[in-house]
């Protein structure tokens, strides 16, 4: 069907518009009610009316006005010098912790003229308010003076005004610091002294003064949006200190703060500067003329009025076409009659492709059943409130619509309009997936949350909370104090946290408390408190923020208890325990024994300062622990002894880099007394000698008489030989070779019994040990010689197998001949019942694995039991029937002192074989 023009539809099609908008009910009484009152004439009296309840409205406001503004002002001062107050206070309180700091430095003596003059110089800049920082001594004389360049205070001055020396007194008698008056000069400048004593071991050494300069309280420890906003007078009962202004203010609006600190009767009087306002007599002015416009207006209305009325007709028509919105004239079966352009600039579809086609092929699949139901309920006469869909555009893509739709059922038309409400919808989605981002957030916090309002009210907690108290949200919201989570041997700290909640004075870092679990457990937790703010930034309540310490509370408890025994346990020990910085060397830790030894102050020392008392060993560090990282450590530095040249006692000293508790490279030192210890083996070695030296003479002394015998043969061929040329030269037959050959031999037999006796004398001599690189062939053949006659007479038969390039050993000559003629000695004894045929005795060596030579000394004697092996090298313990049971204890002695090791093994063919081991000579 072809659309008709606009001509025909301006009396049949747009009639229903008017009807449309008449046919709501509220429009219908409003028109109707118009209508009626223009034919009355009291419609004229609606501007005088107007203009009386406006001029009663503006008094009323005025008063207000005026009322809500002093009150605005008083309260506004009120917190801001509230605020300024503990400004001012906090200021005051760290410098005179910063002085109190300077104090303790200077008596103690660890702070110097520079660090001094650094440190205070340092503050003072950062702290304007401070014009200088001076060191008074105890005699009152200026030591030091900060800035330096300052004529105010000079080094060497004394305190001149009595106002000072009443103060200094104070300081000093109190042991507290001292505020003086405020001091006036002859220009007028006002300022104030802190006295901080100095005090050592309760003896006074002076005291460090903070000049404050009264402008400078003023211009400094104030914010600036406060002396920008007030007056600032700083005043005594008898005079003005200072004043941030010049100006008198006539105002009744101040306030005045006592300071304590400084105190002296100072006390600060904050004003609100006046300010005019014009703001009532404009607001009449406006009024006025507002109410004169509003009457003129409505006299204007009414004869407009029908004005209006006639060109409704001609403006429905352009309404119809500039409209936002989409408007459309449907068919009651589906056909679109007429659209205005907006669906072209809302959907991208030319109006003239819209007429006679089905509205609803325009629905996102999705939504035609809602829409076909909602459209069925129009046709049959229910109303319909509205209902929203999506439509396609001309791109292919959808936009949702609201349709408002009024039937004209005996007309058989919809008149529709719909209202884009893409972006709306985009947003209502954000909003939705906020919402369920943050309610996962809040579902999945370990943080307990709990809005209160204003009376103590709980308006709100979330599940961590629930969770924590054992309770549902229904049973905690609308609860009044005492909560039902509180213990009830606890109501009146809890009652006195809540009162500090609610007044807004709760401290910043929380409050600890505890709370009752449903099943009655108790949790300690800890409460953080901050105003709610709504969105007009009216305070509704207190949100309460609450964690559970209970496991941090006991991991506390348990390391405290932990330190306390570690501290005991290395107090109770004999050695001494330092740690010190491995950068500045300072001592961060010291036990008893350590202060006992170093003074009670060792803790905060140098450490070189005690390491300076020790021998120069104790520079045999093997590590610079400066020059250590974390990467390095743990790492051992020292393990050795040392000799304290002041006392000469003996320290065995372990030094070890490790990391601190602070992440910090730190030494820690174990000193143990080994004097004692050191003593004793001193003396356990001169016993091993003069007993070592004692085994030698036995031995020699159990073969005087073989070694007799043997230096008898040499004496005795050595007369036969000279009584043979005596003879032969008082015959006078005599040969020149004969007598030679005879004197030769006489001499040889002479130098054999000259080694014996030189080989003895070495033997059994006392001597220092002397290890060198030695032959083990030598070493051998001069045991074997001592050995030689025994054996003979024994009628054993000594065999040495030693390979021609056997390498020497680091050995002392001597005891390793004493060890060597003990074993063999030995293996001679234990082959007393051996058959003579089986009596051989072998001496062998051989390089080891672990580049040692190793020597082994194997008889056939009878042997020894296996459970009499490992007795065999205890002392006294002996298998001779007049054996001291010391040899073999000797003999590992000597063999252990040259790093080496002895033992015994049975032999297979029987008998045992003895083994030990020397180092290489190289």
């Amino acid at each position: 069907m072809a659309p008709r023009s606009f001509q025909e539809y301006s009396f049949r099609s747009f009639t229903p518009l008017p009807r449309l908008v008449a046919m709501t009910p509220p429009f219908a009484r409003i028109a109707a009610l118009l209508e009626k009152r223009t034919r009355g004439g009291w419609v004229w009296v609606l501007p005088n009316l107007v203009l009386g309840c406006f001029v009663l409205s503006l008094f009323a406001l005025l008063v207000v006005l005026q009322r809500y503004e002093q009150a605005t002002q008083r309260n506004a001062l009120a917190q801001d010098i509230q605020w300024a107050e503990q400004t001012i206070r906090t200021h005051l309180t760290n410098n005179q912790e910063f002085l109190q700091q300077l104090a303790n430095g200077v008596a103690e003596g660890s702070l110097a003229r520079e660090s001094f003059q650094a440190q205070a110089g340092q503050y003072q800049r950062n702290n304007p308010e401070l014009t200088h920082i001076v060191w008074v001594d105890a005699d009152q004389v200026v030591r030091w003076t900060v800035p330096f360049e300052t004529t105010a205070w000079n080094a060497g001055e004394r305190l001149s005004l009595p106002e000072q020396t009443l103060t200094f007194q104070r300081a000093n008698r109190t042991q507290q610091p001292a505020y003086s008056v405020p001091l006036v000069s002859p220009e007028g400048d006002a300022t104030i002294e802190v006295h901080v004593p100095v005090l050592h071991e309760r003896a006074s050494r002076g005291a460090v003064i903070g000049i404050y300069a009264a402008a400078g309280v003023l211009r400094h420890l104030a914010p600036a949006w406060f002396s920008e906003k007030y007056r600032l007078v700083l005043e005594t009962d008898e005079q003005v200190i200072g004043a941030n202004s010049a100006v008198e203010l006539q105002t009744d609006i101040s306030d005045i703060v006592s300071l304590n600190p400084p105190g002296q009767g100072l006390r600060l009087r904050v004003s609100a500067y006046a300010t005019k306002s014009n703001v009532p007599q404009k607001m009449i002015v406006f009024l006025i003329g507002g109410l004169v416009l509003l009457m003129a207006w409505s006299l204007w209305a009414l004869g407009a009025h029908m004005r209006s009325r006639l060109r409704a007709e001609r403006e429905r028509d352009r309404l119809f076409n500039l409209s936002l919105d989409l408007l459309c004239v449907v068919h009651l079966d589906g056909h679109i009659v007429r659209a205005n352009p907006a669906f072209e600039r809302v959907l991208g579809l030319a109006v003239e492709t819209l007429y006679g086609r089905p509205l609803i092929g325009l629905v996102h699949p999705d939504d035609v059943q809602a829409t076909q139901e909602e459209v069925r309920k129009l046709a049959r006469g229910e109303p319909s409130t509205g209902f929203d869909n999506r439509c396609r555009c001309a791109d292919g893509t959808y936009r949702w619509l609201v349709w408002s739709v009024n039937p004209a059922l005996e007309e058989g038309l919809f008149y529709c309009v719909a209202h884009d409400i893409t972006e709306r919808k985009r947003s209502e989605d954000a909003v939705r997936a906020e919402y369920a981002f943050r309610k996962a957030m809040e579902e999945s916090v370990m943080t307990g949350l709990r809005a209160v309002d204003m009376a103590g009210r709980i308006t709100y907690v979330n599940p961590a909370f629930c969770r924590m108290v054992g309770l549902r949200a229904e049973q905690l919201i609308g609860c009044l104090p005492p909560f039902p989570y509180w213990p009830r041997d606890d109501n009146a700290e809890q009652w006195h946290n809540l009162t500090l909640t609610l007044a807004g004075k709760a401290p910043a870092n929380g409050f600890k408390m505890r709370i009752t679990h449903a099943g009655g457990k108790y949790t300690d937790v800890r409460f953080y408190i901050s105003p709610l703010i709504d969105a007009d930034g009216k305070q509704t309540g207190w949100m309460a923020s609450m964690v559970d310490i209970t496991e941090s509370n006991r991991t506390r408890a348990e390391l405290i208890s932990a330190h306390e025994r570690f501290v005991t346990v290395l107090d109770g020990l004999e050695a001494a325990v330092y740690v010190a910085d491995a950068r500045t060397e300072e001592i961060l830790y010291a036990n008893l024994a350590f202060c006992a030894i170093f003074g009670p102050d060792a803790v905060g020392r140098n450490s070189r300062e005690l390491t300076d008392c020790c021998t120069p060993e104790s520079a045999l560090l093997l590590r610079d622990p400066q020059h250590l990282t974390l990467a390095d450590l743990p790492c051992e530095l020292f393990d050795g002894e040392l000799q304290n040249v002041v006392s000469e006692r003996w320290y065995h000293v372990r030094d070890r880099a490790i990391k601190w508790v602070d992440a910090r490279v730190v030494r820690m030192v174990i000193a143990t007394d080994v004097t004692e210890r050191r003593q004793t083996e001193d003396e356990n070695v001169r016993q091993q000698v003069r007993l070592e030296q004692t085994s030698r003479l036995i031995s020699m002394g159990e073969m005087a008489s073989t070694l007799a015998h043997e230096l008898n043969q040499p004496f005795t061929a050595i007369s036969n030989y000279a009584m043979g040329c005596v003879s032969q030269l008082e015959s006078g037959k005599y040969r020149r070779e004969d007598l030679l050959a005879a004197m030769q031999k006489a001499s040889f037999q002479a130098e054999r019994a000259g080694k014996i006796v030189r080989r003895m004398r070495d033997f059994v001599r006392k001597s220092e040990p002397n290890r060198a690189a030695v032959a083990l062939a030598d070493i051998v053949e001069e045991a074997i010689g001592f050995a030689e006659i025994e054996a003979r007479k024994a009628g054993v038969d000594i065999r040495i197998n030693l390979p021609p390039a056997l390498p020497p050993v680091y050995a002392d000559r001597i005891m390793i001949e004493q060890v060597l003629l003990n074993l063999v000695k030995n293996g001679i004894e234990a082959m007393v019942h051996t058959p003579r045929k089986r009596r051989h005795l072998s001496v062998a060596a051989r390089c080891n694995e672990d580049d040692q030579v190793e020597v082994e000394v194997c008889d056939n004697g009878h042997g020894i039991a296996d459970e009499e092996t490992e007795k065999l090298f205890m002392p006294f313990f002996t298998t001779k029937a007049y054996g001291m049971g010391m040899g073999l204890n000797i003999c590992r002695t000597i063999v252990e002192f040259h790093n080496g090791r002895l033992w015994a093994v049975s032999n297979s063919g029987g008998g045992m074989a003895f083994r030990f081991t020397l180092p290489l000579g190289e």
